[in-house]
């Protein structure tokens, strides 16, 4: 998100980065689909005379998501290699029951066969044990409950379910992310990589001062450089840091420039601002260190029209980027690992406009909207 200190004299903005998702992230068929229809509508005049320049300028650019992300799975179903089972080969995505978003997965698993030929199943996570087995050297095999004569050997897991605690009612389901993971199948994402994640993992590398993001980026200038993307988080715990962010957090003064985030994801769980201490007052203190506190990022203010179930809202908004990425390795070996990144690359954008006065962002949770990129020169 753009960010404007408010406490600064100084007017200029800067981009703040709001967190880092590795599993689930939603919207790269939808947003494709949302910036070819902005782009139809500039085309066929739909828009205000004042916006003809936009053509010329080919200012609204075409979100590349759906073919993108469905690339990468289709590399990772090549690099899966020739089948161990002589059976057919698929990706099997696993989702949740019931799912919201199933139109937006459909765009990826029909790119998947339009541009390279992968078959795609799509799997309720409560149903794993029901429709797969693993050999007895970790293949997985999968058998569409439609078609039960038929079974297929799975390349890729892609996870769109299994980051919520309402995905695990039941031990049955820890049993079954437990099979999935025993498999050798690739994941996406590995479950290292769905950790990393996590609130608390952000937290570690962008506390002030934290010494952990050079262990990752050596060059001290790459390091600053990302470094000052971060908005400042910090722990609830008895750390110095931990210590001196629960006083931020209890004083209703300092505490409005603030957000307290658990470690979940999919939009709804935030506790923001003012609302932060009273909600540690009926919290026990020992939950505090399973929350971050993070510092607001401050946009500056902006007018446009959001069309939400029918109706059109104007006014004041808040536009949030998303940039998707396409991330495909070998683990290493031995003591000191050594992996290889086989293919890495930048996977098109999603952008989020939702009403100023709303603080939830998320587009499932019924807070934001689908939106375009418009570039202008600045």
């Amino acid at each position: 998100m753009v960010h404007t200190d408010p406490s600064s004299s100084n007017t200029s903005s800067g981009l703040k980065q709001v967190e880092f998702n590795t599993i689930a992230s939603s919207f790269g068929g939808l947003s494709s689909r949302v910036s070819a229809l902005h782009k139809y509508l500039l085309t066929i005049n739909a828009y205000p005379s004042s916006t003809s320049t936009l053509i010329r300028d080919d200012a609204l650019r075409q979100s590349s998501a759906t073919s993108s992300l469905a690339k990468g799975l289709a590399a990772a179903h090549k690099a899966y290699g020739s089948s161990r089972t002589r059976r057919p080969l698929c990706v099997l995505f696993v989702v949740q029951d019931p799912e919201r978003n199933v139109f937006d997965q459909r765009h990826l698993e029909y790119a998947l066969l339009e541009e390279s030929g992968v078959r795609a199943f799509r799997l309720p996570f409560q149903q794993t044990l029901q429709h797969t087995q693993l050999d007895s050297d970790r293949t997985l095999v999968y058998n569409p409950p439609n078609s039960p004569s038929t079974s297929y050997e799975v390349t890729t897991i892609y996870f769109r379910a299994g980051y919520s605690p309402d995905d695990y009612p039941n031990e049955q389901e820890w049993d079954a992310r437990l099979h999935l993971e025993k498999s050798r199948a690739i994941k996406c994402p590995s479950l290292l990589t769905h950790l990393a994640g996590c609130k608390k993992v952000q937290q570690v590398l962008a506390t002030p001062h934290s010494p952990h993001l050079k262990r990752f980026l050596p060059d001290d200038k790459v390091a600053s450089k990302v470094l000052e993307t971060f908005a400042p988080i910090y722990p609830l715990d008895e750390s110095e840091a931990g210590k001196e962010a629960i006083k931020l957090a209890q004083d209703p003064a300092s505490a409005v420039r603030y957000v307290l985030k658990p470690q979940r994801e999919g939009g709804g769980n935030n506790i923001y601002r003012k609302a932060i201490p009273p909600f540690l007052e009926k919290l026990p203190k020992t939950h505090w260190p399973a929350y971050i506190l993070m510092e607001m990022i401050e946009p500056p203010p902006l007018k446009n029209a959001i069309l939400r179930n029918g109706e059109l809202h104007r006014g004041g908004v808040i536009g949030e980027l998303g940039v998707y990425g396409v991330c495909l390795w070998k683990n290493g070996s031995g003591e000191k690992g050594g992996g290889e990144v086989l293919e890495n690359w930048e996977a098109g954008y999603l952008l989020r406009t939702k009403g100023d006065q709303s603080e939830e962002g998320g587009v499932a949770a019924g807070f934001g909207a689908v939106d375009s990129c418009c570039l202008v020169d600045g």
